[in-house]
């Protein structure tokens, strides 16, 4: 059943690596694995990007499209078109824009798993693309009980791997 959950991701989700002087990143499968459920849950048959950029792209970004002038390690950009054209079939979801020294600065000042970190910051940012907000009480739980329910499957996933690990090296 994974697989084919991965299977369903790849066709729908692009990772652009722009990000020369970032290190330690998170290869491609991680994505898949990270957003399979939630794909799945939501049905979602729209295409995604999550773009993994530089603190000064994340800066001039930020700075642009919300007027906030600090760098951030996470931003969402869901597609939406203001004009009708006739027979236009939408097949983009959005856009997540992700700063990984920012998500290892902030994993490391927080003592957090810098993957696991990682996983969080790409579930929200699709709940954002998916147009979820976390405004007020109500809509914030909301938004955190989703997360939980996908970080909830990132951590099996986590756990089942490091037992497949251990066992191959015994």
């Amino acid at each position: 059943m994974i697989i084919n959950n991965k299977l369903l991701v790849l066709n729908y989700l692009k990772i652009i690596y722009n990000c020369s002087d970032c290190f330690f990143l998170p290869q491609k499968i991680f994505f898949y694995k990270w957003l399979s459920k939630s794909y799945i849950y939501f049905n979602i048959k729209k295409k995604t990007t999550i773009v993994l950029v530089n603190k000064n792209y994340i800066l001039y970004l930020n700075s642009k499209f919300r007027n906030k002038y600090y760098v951030t390690d996470i931003l969402s950009f869901p597609f939406k078109l203001n004009i009708y054209i006739k027979n236009f079939k939408n097949n983009y979801l959005g856009d997540i824009i992700i700063c990984p020294l920012v998500v290892l600065e902030r994993s490391l000042k927080n003592s957090i798993n810098y993957f696991f970190y990682f996983s969080y910051l790409v579930i929200h940012g699709l709940l954002h693309i998916l147009g979820f907000e976390h405004d007020g009480y109500l809509n914030f739980k909301i938004m955190r009980n989703l997360e939980y329910l996908f970080l909830f499957e990132v951590k099996k996933i986590y756990f089942y791997e490091h037992l497949l690990i251990n066992k191959f090296y015994e």
